[in-house]
């Protein structure tokens, strides 16, 4: 039970997540089924530079009310959506307990 309640959230952040990236990347020629769970965010289609990492953790912080940028966060959580994900989940959970 709490495995799939797990994967049930893991799927709902991603799903948030995914127009967060694409509206702070001003993206409008593709919608959030377009990306991949594994699609690369730094160095890949996206072309994702350190200004747009900054407004995409500054949207992510504001939307889910947490703080990426404190502790642990490093540039391996912005390897895909998957990364990103599992990293707002974690601060979700920290800042839930």
């Amino acid at each position: 039970m709490l495995r799939l309640r797990k994967r049930t959230m893991m799927a709902n952040v991603k799903e948030q997540l995914k127009p967060i990236i694409l509206n702070s990347l001003r993206i409008t020629d593709m919608t959030p089924a377009d990306l991949r769970d594994d699609q690369p965010l730094l160095g890949g289609e996206l072309e994702i530079d350190s200004i747009d990492v900054l407004q995409i953790v500054l949207e992510i912080e504001r939307h889910f009310g947490i703080k990426l940028v404190q502790g642990n966060f490093n540039q391996k959580h912005l390897e895909s959506i998957n990364s990103l994900a599992s990293i707002i989940e974690s601060k979700m959970a920290e800042a839930s307990s």
